[in-house]
């Protein structure tokens, strides 16, 4: 399915972008009933038109999304990636991670030296995805009655130029 599938941008606050994050909010509270999403774990929509934010919606060969993902700035030389998901018909062929190099390879023309994500334990998935590509655990949060948080990191390399 991946290579007839076209990634583009969108705004964040579109159609698409929306059921692909209410199926997104459904696996989160599947895994972890009783979850309440924040604003500090998924962001608003606001925070992908920023300078250096990006929101991407994959669509497969009918047009329908089948995955998305964001990118904000976190810090000057710091994107984060957020939101991104991937629906179940979609997921094991590689769809994921190419996301995932879009999603940095737009934050390195952006000026992002290194990437940053949260997520969590449930989520194991998307963990060993991040762990493949290169990303190392920075932080690793636990609290009482909650699910595990890592932080994870990657360098980034600098943008090539095309001519």
């Amino acid at each position: 399915m991946s290579e007839a599938v076209e990634i583009r941008p969108e705004a964040a606050d579109g159609a698409a972008a929306r059921a692909l994050y209410e199926q997104y909010l459904a696996l989160v509270c599947e895994r972890l009933p009783g979850f309440v999403p924040t604003e500090r774990i998924f962001a608003s929509e606001e925070v992908f038109t920023g300078e250096g934010g990006a929101w991407l919606v994959a669509y497969d060969e009918d047009g329908a999304p089948v995955g998305c993902g964001g990118l904000r700035t976190l810090a000057p030389g710091v994107g984060e990636i957020k939101r991104m998901f991937v629906t179940q018909r979609a997921r094991g062929a590689g769809l994921g991670r190419r996301l995932l190099r879009e999603l940095e390879r737009r934050a390195a023309a952006h000026g992002h030296r290194r990437v940053r994500l949260l997520t969590t334990a449930v989520l194991s998935e998307a963990i060993a995805l991040y762990e493949a590509e290169g990303y190392r655990t920075v932080q690793r949060t636990e609290r009482a009655g909650e699910p595990v948080e890592f932080w994870m990191e990657k360098e980034l390399p600098a943008p090539t130029r095309t001519r």
